[in-house]
């Protein structure tokens, strides 16, 4: 895949996904596209406390990763924890 693909396409394929109720119930905060350099893959980022205020903790947000398939479906989630979105950007590399 070579073309630089959207945020905006990507929820174009994936409505429930981007739900009011799907993002309250995973906690998901805000969402990016971006690219592995080199091969131009797609990946969806999110900043997200997903569920790390389970058992009285305090939220903690962080970045999760999901590759974006060639029918820009949301894929298989990576199973690194990113702190920060610079980490996410490095990794990406």
């Amino acid at each position: 895949m070579n073309k630089t693909i959207s945020l905006t396409e990507v929820k174009a394929r994936n409505l429930k996904w981007f739900s009011a109720d799907n993002k309250k119930f995973f906690g998901d905060l805000r969402y990016w596209v971006l690219h592995q350099k080199g091969t131009n893959k797609p990946h969806l980022v999110r900043l997200t406390n997903a569920w790390t205020d389970m058992f009285g903790k305090e939220k903690e947000p962080h970045y999760r990763v999901n590759e974006i398939t060639n029918d820009l479906k949301i894929g298989e989630l990576n199973d690194r924890i990113f702190k920060s979105l610079r980490e996410v950007k490095e990794w990406l590399k």
